[in-house]
């Protein structure tokens, strides 16, 4: 008789880039569930599950081992049953041992049987919430997040962070609630935008690039502030190109510069080819998880100046680009040196960091956490 295989569960049904600000950890979940099917081992099956828009993104098909389960379009209430009871049903019905919530919040009622892993990204809702950038945006949707985040520290048989500095701030958020630890991995992640040829810099529009932000730990009225006072008293030349949202005064602070203002969403392939043609990336947030966006552009050919933060130390070392945040002297500097990088430079990194940031460890460091979650029932 064939022994039955191990089944681990990836839950993707609660993924929505129409409602979900962070499309980072939607491209994070997408990238692991195309990775896993070639990582996962003799005895093991992995299942999909996955609503009908982000099963279109997936490259993983069906295969002996490999079962991808559509479910509904995450309405409001088809995606609060979902994700707090048919999911887990559906899972348990499957036979799955271990399922993973890559986005992070888990099922409040705990279904008998079934192990659950989570990736936590970071602590930043909890910093909203508290009130730490102002007592303006902490709200309902920040307190529930703050909510989830420290049950899935409760809730979990194991935990995944995409670095070692989030893992750090989730075991100081542990012991301050007084929460136990649950066993930890560190996956980081890989390059979530199509990878094409770098576009030589000659080349190249002088395009100065910001992918904008209305939160205020994305700084980016000091990100539009700086970029203007630079492009005018050191680079006339360069063209700004601002995407996304931005703040209110950081929208007046642009009334009078010929930026180019890209504000609607961008497919993954669109904003590539923006990166790709872009002369630098500027990337000054506070407070990340991983912080992708510096990292995705070196893989793409285009230089990043970027906020030098515990996390961005950790993802990208000595990688040029780097400054002290706020200290605008610094940043002109790492403008310099960036501006300054040849074609050689630039390919020797982004060999480096493309080596160092691939799919297929983050597939087997993840399979490890569920591994020792089904050995541990």
């Amino acid at each position: 008789m064939r022994e039955r295989s191990t089944r681990f569960g990836l839950y993707l049904s609660d993924l929505n880039r129409d409602k979900n600000d962070s499309h980072g950890i939607i491209n994070y979940a997408v990238g692991l569930a195309n990775a896993l099917p070639q990582a996962i081992g003799p005895g093991e099956e992995l299942f999909i599950y996955a609503n009908p828009a982000i099963t279109r993104e997936l490259d993983a098909h069906e295969s002996d081992r490999v079962t991808i389960r559509q479910t509904p379009p995450p309405t409001p209430v088809q995606r609060i049953l979902s994700d707090h009871i048919l999911g887990v049903r559906r899972a348990s019905r499957d036979g799955v041992a271990v399922l993973h919530f890559p986005k992070g919040f888990v099922p409040i009622v705990p279904t008998p049987g079934l192990r659950v892993v989570a990736t936590l990204h970071d602590d930043i809702p909890l910093m909203y919430a508290r009130g730490d950038f102002g007592r303006q945006h902490v709200s309902l949707k920040s307190r529930y997040f703050r909510f989830s985040l420290r049950h899935t520290l409760r809730r979990v048989q194991a935990l995944v962070a995409v670095s070692d500095t989030s893992l750090g701030r989730f075991m100081d958020l542990a012991k301050k609630s007084n929460i136990t630890m649950p066993p930890s991995f560190v996956s980081y992640q890989g390059i979530t935008l199509p990878l094409g040829d770098p576009i030589a810099f000659e080349n190249r529009k002088p395009i100065v690039l910001h992918m904008g932000s209305n939160k205020p730990h994305k700084r980016s009225h000091e990100a539009v502030e700086f970029m203007l006072e630079y492009t005018r008293s050191a680079h006339p030349d360069c063209q700004l190109m601002i995407l996304g949202p931005l703040a209110h005064k950081t929208e007046l602070l642009l009334q009078k510069s010929p930026a180019n203002r890209v504000k609607r969403t961008l497919s993954s392939s669109e904003l590539a080819r923006i990166i790709r043609e872009a002369r630098v990336l500027v990337f000054n947030s506070e407070r990340e998880g991983f912080g992708l966006p510096p990292l995705e552009a070196y893989a793409l050919g285009t230089p990043a100046v970027f906020a030098r933060t515990d996390v961005m130390v950790e993802i990208l070392g000595d990688t040029p680009g780097a400054y002290t945040p706020r200290d605008y002297g610094e940043f002109v500097r790492a403008m310099d040196q960036v501006l300054a990088l040849d074609s050689e430079d630039m390919a020797r990194i982004r060999k480096n960091l493309l080596d160092q940031y691939d799919w297929g460890p983050v597939a087997r460091e993840t399979l490890k956490a569920y591994r020792q979650v089904a050995a541990d029932r």
